[in-house]
C-alpha cells in the first residue's frame, strides 16, 4: 500500500501560517540545499495532494506557462516533477483544475484518499494544504510527517495540529538538518 506523506513547513511554536496565512517567514529560510532535498523527497511520489489554495499558488507558480529561461536550475528537476505528477485537488468551489495532470476531487476525502493509497504507485504527497492537512490528521490517514522547521517563532497564526483530539503517538524516523537552521523532521505512525 502506498504511504501518504504530509510535507509542511512549521514555525519553532508550530505554526503552518501566519494569522492572516503568511507564509513569508519560511521564503526567507529556503536555500538550494534545501530545494534539492525536497526535489529527492518528491521523487518518492508520484501524487500530490492539494487543497484549493494552495493549488491555485503552486499552479500560479509552477506550471509551464509561468516557468521560463529565469527559473534557477536548481527549481527544474523540481518543477518538471510538480508539472508531471498527478494533482488531486479538494475543494467544493473550484470548478475546473487546469493545471496539467490536475483532477478535482468533490468526493468524500477518506474515501478518495483510500483508493489512492491502494493503487499502485509510489507514495502520495501532501504539499501546505492547512484544511486538507488537517482533515487527514484528523482521519488518521498520515503515514509520515515530514515537517521543515524554521528558527521563527511567531507567537501566533495557524497550528499544524489545532484540530487534534487525540494523542498522536509518532516515532521518529530521520532528521536532516540545514545551514539555515531549519531541521526537517521526519516521523512515522
Amino acid at each position: 500500500m502506498r504511504k501518504l506523506i504530509l510535507s509542511m513547513n512549521v514555525t519553532l511554536d508550530g505554526f503552518m501560517a501566519g494569522s492572516n496565512s503568511e507564509l513569508d517567514w519560511h521564503f526567507r529560510s529556503w536555500t538550494n540545499e534545501m530545494t534539492r532535498y525536497a526535489s529527492e523527497q518528491l521523487s518518492r511520489a508520484d501524487t500530490i495532494l492539494l487543497g484549493r489554495i494552495t493549488y491555485q499558488a503552486m499552479a500560479g507558480y509552477w506550471s509551464d506557462e509561468t516557468l521560463n529561461a529565469t527559473c534557477p536550475r536548481e527549481d527544474v528537476p523540481f518543477a518538471d516533477m510538480m508539472n508531471n505528477y498527478n494533482k488531486i485537488v479538494f475543494s467544493k468551489s473550484l470548478q475546473k483544475a487546469e493545471w496539467r495532470n490536475s483532477t478535482l476531487a468533490k468526493e468524500n476525502i477518506r474515501e478518495q484518499v483510500l483508493k489512492l493509497k491502494r493503487k499502485e504507485g509510489k507514495n502520495i504527497i501532501v504539499y501546505g494544504s492547512g484544511k486538507i492537512a488537517a482533515a487527514l490528521i484528523k482521519l488518521n490517514l498520515v503515514d509520515e510527517y515530514m515537517l521543515w522547521v524554521h528558527p521563527v517563532v511567531l507567537g501566533k497564526g495557524r497550528p499544524l495540529f489545532k484540530s487534534l483530539h487525540t494523542d498522536l503517538q509518532l516515532k521518529l524516523m530521520n532528521t536532516r538538518i540545514f545551514e539555515s537552521g531549519v531541521v526537517v523532521l521526519c516521523y512515522g505512525i
